[in-house]
C-alpha cells in the first residue's frame, strides 16, 4: 500500500560535484543515484515550505520479471517513465512512483528446474511442493537484486521504500477470486502420431464423394483391437486437403475435442502430466513408455501387423515449443479455471471509449474496443507450483451422498465455513465434511500483476488508482485491458487515468530482438560499454542450443565486430526518447546512441565555455537578470531569446501532451543549431576582442549564455538526469562561492537538486519572447555565412575576385523587399553597415560585396559564374578561374543553381501557407525553419 506524505526536509549531505575536464559519463554517473536516494528526493513528500496543496502525480512501473536482465525495452519504459516522473516534480507535484518485479511463473520455475536438475540431478517432484518452493525463494534472494541495480544504472527515480515482489504477503492476499464469476472447464489442444492410442473415430467430410454411404460404419483400429465409427463432420474435415479423411484424438487436439463435443464422442486420454502413457488395459504394452518410446512402439508394432503402409513427406506443419524450456508443449484434458469476461470488458471498454480512461496514442482505442467487444473468457489456470495458488477448496462431504463443491476463500478454515454456510441439510456441523483440499494450480500471471493499481495503491479512492500507465502497445491486451477490468470491477474506478504506449523495439533491420539471432542489445552493455568477448559470454550464459549458438555468434561477430563503446545512461536515454517518434517500431541503432553522446559532450563544453568567460570577464551567477539588460541587447542576443521562447512553447506543450520526443528533439535542436552553432560562434567575435563586429556586450553575451545554459539543462533533465544534474549543481556550487555562502542555499532558493526547480516560478521573464525581427537578420547573417563557406568548401582556389585585385571574391544580393517586409529592418546598405563586419569576420573572407538583388542578373550572366541560393531572398556568388576550369561547369552549376531555387520557392510555397501555419506542429515548423 502507498505511505503517507511526509514533509520535505532539506540539505543534508553535500552534492557529488565532479572536477574533470572532459566529458566522461562513467564518472558524471557514477555518485548521483546514490545522493538522490539520501536526500529523499524520490520520495512522494511535500515541502515543507509548501504554501498550497501539492497535486499529487502516481504511477506503477510495469514488473520485470524477475528472472531475468533489463532489455533494451525495459530500458525505454524506465526512460519515458523517468522522463514523464521528473517532469512532473518540476511542476510542484508530490511524484509517487512505485517498482516492482514479477514472480514470472512458468519463467522462474523453469529456471529453478533446470538449475537443481544441473547441480543435483532431481527434479521438482523429487523434493516436493513445498521445499521445491523453498529453492525458488532461495534463488530469488540470491539474484534479485540484478534488476534494481540495472534500473538505478538508467537513472529512474522511483520510490524504493515501496518495492514490492508479487510474490509478496499482500500481494498475495490480494489475489483472491472472490465473488468474481469463475467455473471450471476440460481443456485441450494438438494430435501427433504417437497419441493414435487416443483415436475415437474417424471423419470425413459430407460432400465427399469419394466417401459417400461410409456415415455411420465402423473400422478396426489397428492398435488396440477395438472398432471406431466414420463420422461426417464438415467443420473439420477439408476434402481437398490430405487424404479427406481426419482420425479424431480429443484428448490431445482442440479441433478434434470441438468435434467431439459436436457429435457426442468420448475423450479418451493417452497421457499423464509426467509425460508417459496412462497405466490402462486399453494400451497394453505401453503403459510408462515415454511419449518419444510409445512413437517408436506404434510404428513397429504398425509395421508388424502389415497395417504400416509407408511414411511421405507431409505439409509442414508448427510444433508448438514453450519458449520458456523449450520442450515441446503436449496438450492434455486438464480442469482449468475460467473467468466470465463478458461484464468486466464491457466495463472496462466503456472506461475509454467515455473517456475515463484517455489513451496516447489514440488510434489505440479502436484496438481496444476490438478486442473487448470480442473477449473470449479468461482460463487463468496454470499447472505449476510457483505462483499465487489458486484460492479454490474442493469440498468432500463425509456421508457420500452429496456431491464434491468447490468453494472460493481466503483459507481452508474459510473454505469450511463457507460451505457448511451454504450447506442446504439443516444442522451442519463440521464433522459433515470429509476433506478439504486447496486446487493444485496457480494463477495465470497476468491475473497477479492485473491486480497492482490495487494492491500499490489502495482501492479506497473515488477517482483513478493512479495517474498514468506507461507502457508497450504489445501488453495492450495481456496487461492493461486485464488491469482495466479487474480494478473496476473490485474497486470501481479505473486503475488509471492515462495509458501511454510506447512501440516495440526492434534491430535496425526490423527484426524482433532474440538471443537466438544474436540481436539483442543489453543496455547496460550500451552504458557501459562491451567488447565482442563480453557480448559473447552472455550468449553462451543463455540457454541455446549448439546451433543456436553457432549462428548467434555468427551474426554477432557480423553485427557489433568490436563490441559495444561506452556511451552512458544519458546518452541512450536521450536516443530512445526521440525514438519514440517512430509510432509502429523502434528500429535501433547504435549510431543514433553515439550521436547523442556526441551531443552530451558538446553540452559538457558548452558549459565549460560559458564558466571560462564568465571568470575571465567577472560576470556573476545570478538567479535573476541584471538591471535594464533589454536595452543593451544585440540583434543577435534579441534572436536567441526569441529562439529560445519558442522551444520553451514547444517544449511544454510536448510535454503537457506526453510527446516526449518532439520536447526532447525541441531541446537537442535548440542547443544544437541555435545555441552552439549560431550564437556561440557569434559570440566569440565580440569575447576575443571584435565587439564592433556584433554590437554585443561581452559581459552581456555571458549572462544570456548562463541564464540560457540554466533553462536548458532544466528542460533536457528529465531525459539526461545525471549530466544535467551535474552542470546545474556545479554552475550552483559557482554561484555560492561568488556570494561567500558555500553551505545554504542561494537567494531563498531551496531548491537542492534540479529535479525540484519548478518551472512556472523560473521560466517567466519579459526578455525571453519571441522577436521575428531579430530572428529574420539573424539567419540573414548566418545564411549569407553558410553560402560562403559552401562555395569555398566546394570549389576552394578556383575563386577568383570579380575583375581587379581589390575587387571582391563573393556578391551577396540580397532582396530589398525581405529588408522592409518586417523581417529584417533598412535597406541593403543599412544592413551591410550593421552587419558586414560580422559576415566578414565569420566567413573568415574580407572581400564580400553586399548588393541589391536588382543587380544580380548581369552577375549571373557572365562567364565563371557560380552562385549558392540561401533563400529566395539571398543569393551568394562568385567567379570560377577560366584557367582551372571550362565554361562547362559554369553551365552545370546554373542549372544546379536554377533547380535549386525552385526547390526553395517550392518549399516557401508549402510552409507560408494557410494550411501549413494552421496544422503543422510546433517542432515541425522549428525544423522546417
Amino acid at each position: 500500500m502507498t505511505r503517507p506524505l511526509l514533509a520535505r526536509t532539506y540539505a543534508t549531505t553535500p552534492p557529488p560535484i565532479h572536477k574533470f575536464e572532459k566529458y566522461q559519463p562513467e564518472i558524471v554517473e557514477s555518485d548521483w543515484y546514490s545522493w538522490w536516494q539520501k536526500e529523499g528526493l524520490f520520495k512522494p513528500t511535500e515541502k515543507s515550505d509548501s504554501k498550497k496543496k501539492q497535486p499529487t502525480f502516481s504511477m506503477l512501473l510495469p514488473p520485470p520479471n524477475v528472472t531475468g536482465v533489463l532489455h533494451i525495452g525495459h530500458a525505454l519504459t524506465l526512460t519515458i517513465q523517468d522522463s514523464i516522473a521528473r517532469w512532473n516534480r518540476m511542476h510542484g507535484r508530490i511524484v509517487n512512483w512505485v517498482p516492482g518485479t514479477d514472480h514470472a511463473g512458468i519463467s522462474m520455475q523453469s529456471v529453478v528446474e533446470k538449475k537443481l536438475l544441473r547441480e543435483s540431478g532431481k527434479s521438482r517432484h523429487d523434493l516436493g511442493r513445498d521445499r521445491f518452493i523453498d529453492k525458488v525463494w532461495e534463488w530469488k534472494q540470491e539474484h534479485g537484486e540484478c534488476i534494481k541495480m540495472q534500473t538505478q544504472k538508467m537513472g529512474a527515480s522511483v520510490d524504493w521504500d515501496q518495492e514490492y515482489f508479487t510474490m509478496d504477503d499482500h500481494h498475495s492476499k490480494t489475489s483472491v477470486i472472490s465473488d468474481i464469476e469463475m467455473y471450471l472447464v476440460v481443456n485441450q489442444k494438438t494430435t501427433r502420431p504417437e497419441t493414435m492410442l487416443g483415436d475415437v473415430a474417424l471423419a470425413i467430410n459430407s460432400n465427399d464423394s469419394r466417401y459417400k454411404g461410409l456415415e455411420g460404419r465402423k473400422v478396426l483400429h489397428p492398435l488396440i483391437d477395438k472398432d471406431i465409427p466414420i463420422v461426417c463432420d464438415d467443420i473439420l474435415v477439408d476434402p481437398e486437403f490430405g487424404s479427406g479423411v481426419v482420425k479424431i484424438t480429443p484428448a490431445h487436439d482442440e479441433n478434434d475435442y470441438a468435434c467431439a463435443q459436436r457429435l457426442g464422442l468420448p475423450v479418451v486420454p493417452v497421457f499423464s502430466p509426467d509425460g508417459t502413457v496412462i497405466s490402462q488395459p486399453l494400451f497394453p504394452g505401453f503403459s510408462g513408455l515415454s511419449r518419444w518410446d510409445a512413437r517408436r512402439k506404434v510404428i513397429r508394432d504398425l509395421k508388424e501387423s502389415k497395417a504400416y503402409v509407408g511414411k511421405r513427406d507431409a505439409e509442414a506443419s508448427v510444433i508448438n515449443r514453450c519458449s520458456r524450456s523449450g520442450d515441446i508443449i503436449e496438450p492434455m484434458l486438464k480442469p482449468q479455471w475460467y473467468v466470465r469476461c463478458g461484464d468486466l470488458a464491457k466495463r472496462a471498454d466503456e472506461m475509454v471509449q467515455t473517456g475515463h480512461i484517455s489513451m496516447v496514442p489514440k488510434r489505440q482505442r479502436a484496438i481496444w474496443h476490438s478486442w473487448l467487444t470480442g473477449i473470449q473468457d479468461w482460463c487463468v489456470s496454470r499447472q505449476l507450483w510457483w505462483g499465487h495458488r489458486i484460492p479454490v477448496y474442493r469440498i468432500s462431504w463425509a456421508d457420500g451422498n452429496r456431491r464434491d463443491i468447490w468453494v472460493a476463500a481466503e483459507s481452508e478454515q474459510h473454505a469450511r465455513e463457507k460451505a457448511l454456510l451454504g450447506s442446504k441439510s439443516p444442522g451442519s456441523v463440521a464433522g459433515e465434511i470429509s476433506a478439504v483440499v486447496q486446487d493444485e494450480d496457480v494463477l495465470d500471471t497476468w491475473f497477479s500483476s492485473g491486480l497492482l493499481p490495487l494492491t500499490v495503491f489502495g482501492q479506497h479512492k473515488s477517482q483513478a488508482l493512479s495517474s498514468v500507465l506507461e507502457t508497450g502497445q504489445d501488453i495492450l491486451f495481456f496487461w492493461v485491458a486485464r488491469m482495466a477490468m479487474l480494478c473496476t470491477y473490485f474497486a470501481g474506478v479505473p486503475p488509471f487515468s492515462t495509458v501511454l504506449l510506447h512501440p516495440m523495439v526492434r534491430d535496425l533491420q526490423g527484426r524482433k530482438m532474440s538471443k537466438s539471432l544474436g540481436n539483442i542489445i543489453d543496455p547496460m552493455d550500451v552504458i557501459q560499454g562491451a567488447g565482442l568477448s563480453k557480448l559473447q559470454e552472455t550468449l553462451e550464459r543463455g540457454y541455446l542450443s549448439k546451433q543456436e549458438l553457432s549462428k548467434s555468434t555468427k551474426e554477432l561477430k557480423r553485427l557489433y565486430p568490436t563490441g559495444f563503446q561506452q556511451f552512458g545512461a544519458d546518452a541512450l536515454r536521450l536516443t530512445l526518447i526521440l525514438y519514440t517518434q517512430q509510432t509502429q517500431q523502434i528500429n535501433m541503432s547504435l549510431d543514433n546512441v553515439k550521436a547523442s553522446y556526441h551531443f552530451c559532450n558538446k553540452l559538457w563544453n558548452t558549459f565549460r565555455f560559458a564558466h571560462m568567460h564568465a571568470q575571465k570577464h567577472g560576470v556573476k551567477i545570478r538567479d535573476s537578470w541584471s538591471d535594464g539588460i533589454s536595452e543593451r541587447l544585440s540583434v543577435f542576443d534579441r534572436a536567441l531569446l526569441s529562439k529560445l521562447s519558442s522551444m520553451l512553447g514547444s517544449y511544454h506543450q510536448a510535454m503537457e501532451t506526453y510527446r516526449l520526443a518532439v520536447a526532447a528533439e525541441a531541446a537537442r535542436d535548440f542547443v544544437q543549431r541555435d545555441l552552439c552553432d549560431a550564437y556561440i560562434e557569434i559570440c566569440k567575435l565580440a569575447l576575443f576582442g571584435s565587439k564592433s563586429a556584433t554590437r554585443q556586450d561581452p559581459a552581456i553575451c555571458i549572462e544570456i549564455l548562463l541564464h540560457t545554459l540554466d533553462i536548458v539543462l532544466r528542460a533536457l533533465h528529465p531525459f539526461m538526469p545525471f549530466l544535467s544534474e551535474e552542470l546545474w549543481q556545479q554552475q550552483r556550487q559557482l554561484k555560492q562561492r561568488q556570494i561567500g555562502e558555500h553551505n545554504d542555499v542561494v537567494e531563498n532558493s531551496k531548491s537542492l537538486s534540479i529535479m525540484e526547480m519548478v518551472w512556472e516560478q523560473t521560466d517567466t521573464c519579459s526578455i525571453i519572447k519571441h522577436n521575428a525581427q531579430a530572428e529574420a537578420e539573424n539567419e540573414m547573417v548566418l545564411g549569407i555565412v553558410s553560402g560562403i563557406r559552401s562555395l569555398r568548401q566546394r570549389h576552394g582556389k578556383q575563386l577568383v575576385t570579380m575583375g581587379e585585385a581589390d575587387k571582391p571574391v563573393f556578391l551577396v544580393f540580397v532582396s530589398e523587399s525581405s529588408l522592409t517586409a518586417g523581417r529584417a529592418s533598412g535597406d541593403v546598405d543599412d544592413f551591410e553597415r550593421r552587419h558586414g563586419e560580422c559576415i566578414r569576420a565569420l566567413s573568415k573572407e574580407p572581400q564580400i560585396g553586399i548588393h541589391s538583388e536588382q543587380n544580380a542578373r548581369p552577375v549571373e550572366s557572365s562567364e565563371h559564374m557560380v552562385s549558392v541560393v540561401v533563400s529566395p531572398q539571398v543569393q551568394v556568388v562568385s567567379k570560377l578561374d577560366s584557367r582551372e576550369t571550362g565554361s562547362s561547369d559554369s553551365r552545370v552549376d546554373e542549372v544546379a543553381v536554377g533547380k535549386l531555387k525552385a526547390e526553395l520557392e517550392s518549399v516557401y510555397r508549402v510552409v507560408n501557407s494557410d494550411g501549413y501555419q494552421k496544422k503543422a506542429p510546433p517542432g515541425v515548423k522549428q525544423a522546417d525553419r
